[in-house]
This record gives structure tokens, sequence and C-alpha cells, in this order.
């Protein structure tokens, strides 16, 4: 290719329809009609000799030749922004769209607070939010389709940047007058034996069917199991299973609290041991020296890090009392 000859204002289309998968929702992105989109993808194959996105249904796919151009490309971009605009990030004047993966934990305990911010310190920000996790999403990541992931701290890939944020522990919830935790004589914010707990029928939260979770490890190292009968991948479907049925689940103290007197739920401390969990976010290396993506990573942590449930001294006095005197 001869790069004299060839129109790099063409590259931002590309990242758009790398990004986008669409033609329509690519001219969206930079500005443009979508035939004049169309025109510019016949150019880029032309130069690349290369398909690039084939036709699929109501979505465009990337060949492999396109899939292999998206780091490259996103990285040169970003070089390319940084190069001419040195100044540090204003977000009161900035434009820019961000995507954010997370569960609906956070789409319940930070999203709102996150909007309100945006809203007063940086109008022309919007966001892209999904709570849908799945063994897609680090791809995502890596593919320059997400921005920034919430999700706990583990052993992440060497591409991967990450900052913890605070610690999460967990209760267990049961619907009010649980028929079973009554005849027991368990009241609400009370503890259970951790052998009536195991009799009991579970919703539980899982993202990765296959992968056990941190309460099943927990149990089996007591050489205890229990029967889980549902499985979600959101917190809010434990909440309102366990609000309509005797089912019981586990979910995080702090969304337990907000949500438990609306769902008619009581909660519970846990019956077993379970350290809280540090959660994180994380991004690609190719955005930690990004200004924007610097100054939204500092508005996410503003409001997540006074959730911290490490510093408390234990769950169970936090349970005690009526739900809506919790915070």
């Amino acid at each position: 290719m001869n790069l004299s000859a060839f129109d790099l204002n063409l590259l931002k289309v590309l990242d758009a329809l790398l990004r986008e998968r669409s033609t329509v929702r690519a001219g969206e992105r930079v500005g443009l009609s979508q035939p004049a989109v169309s025109a510019a993808l016949g150019r880029l194959r032309a130069a690349f000799g290369d398909p690039l996105l084939m036709r699929d249904g109501q979505q465009m796919r990337p060949t492999e030749f396109a899939l292999a151009l998206v780091l490259p490309l996103t990285q040169l971009l970003e070089d390319s922004s940084r190069l001419l605009n040195p100044a540090s990030f204003d977000p009161v004047s900035a434009v820019q769209t961000f995507r954010i993966a997370a569960s609906d934990f956070f789409t319940e305990m930070m999203l709102p607070g996150l909007m309100a911010n945006l809203e007063q310190r940086a109008p022309g920000i919007s966001l892209r939010y999904t709570d849908s996790l799945n063994l897609q999403t680090m791809d995502d990541l890596r593919e320059a389709r997400l921005d920034l992931i919430l999700l706990p701290a583990g052993n992440f890939s060497p591409w991967v940047d990450w900052r913890p944020i605070f610690h999460a522990s967990y209760v267990v919830v049961a619907r009010q007058d649980h028929p079973v935790l009554r005849q027991h004589g368990v009241t609400p914010a009370a503890a259970m034996p951790v052998e009536l707990y195991c009799s009991l029928r579970h919703a539980a939260f899982r993202v990765i069917e296959m992968a056990p979770d941190r309460e099943t490890v927990a149990l089996a190292a007591l050489g205890l199991q229990r029967e889980v009968v549902l499985s979600v991948p959101t917190f809010t479907a434990v909440l309102r299973s366990v609000a309509a049925t005797n089912l019981v689940g586990i979910v995080p103290r702090r969304m337990a609290v907000k949500v438990a007197i609306a769902e008619g739920l009581a909660i519970h401390p846990l019956p077993f041991a379970l350290p809280p969990t540090l959660l994180a976010m994380i991004w690609h290396r190719r955005n930690s020296a990004s200004h924007a993506h610097a100054w939204l990573r500092d508005q996410v942590s503003e409001i997540l890090t006074p959730l911290d449930d490490l510093e408390q001294s234990s769950v169970g006095s936090l349970v005690l009392g009526s739900a809506g005197n919790l915070d």
C-alpha cells in the first residue's frame, strides 16, 4: 500500500465499522451518512485487498484479517489523538462515549450516581452500559468494544490494567415470614444454623455456569452442600425470585439493604465464613495514559470506594435490626 496515496481519515471509518458492525451506526459515530460510510468501506477494501466486513443477516461480521487490525488500529488512533491533543482532558467541553460492562450490582449501586455526576460535570459524556457479563466480555475489552469492566479482582492477562475499588461482603436473603425459618425460630436479621441453611432451596448468582462459585467452595470445605434450583446471571433475579418463593439466596450486603423493604425481604448473616470480595475496575493498557479514560476511572472510584465493607467489624452486626436502619 502506498501510504502517501492513502486517506488516513478512512482509518476512523474502519475503526467505527469494526466497533459498530453497521454502516448506519458507524456513520453516526463518525458523523457521516450511510452512503458515505459504504463508499469509504469500498475504498478500504481496495486499499487492504480484503473484504474487511461481510454482511451476515442484520449485522456485518469482520473477516479474520479485519479482526487482526483491531488492536493496532485502536492503538494508532489513540496515539494520534494524544499526539494532536497533548493538553489535559476538559470534562466540561468533552464530547465522548464510554462503554462499561458490570454486574447489576453496579447498575443499582453506581449507575444513578455516576450519571448524576456526569450530568453536572461532563454533559457531553455519554455511556453505553451493559450488565450482561459473559465469556465474551473480556474479548470485547481487548478488541476495544468496551472501555471498562467492573468485576472481582483476579489474575488478569498482561494486557489488562486495573485498580482495586472496594470490598463487598455478602448476606443471606429470604422472604419475610419464611415458613421454614419461622418454624425453626429464625427471626429477621438473626443467624441461622449452617445445616438449616443447606437444607433450604437456593437461588444463586452465576455468570459462568460451569465455574464453581465461592459459596459452593466454602461449603465444600466444611463437608456441606446446598441445593441450587435456580442459577441466574443477575442479583436482581435472585432477589425477586427469593421474594416470590421459599428460596433463599446470597447477595451483596449493600444491595440487599437498599432493596429489602421494597421487595419484602429479610436479611440474615452468612452462617459460614466467606471473606469479602475485592472488586476492581479493569481496562486495556492502551487506555492507561488517556486523560479522558483516567477521568472516568476517577468518577467511578469516587462513587464506589465509600461502599467498602472491609472496615466493618462484622457482617452480623450490620444486619441486626430493621433493614431500613442500615446504611
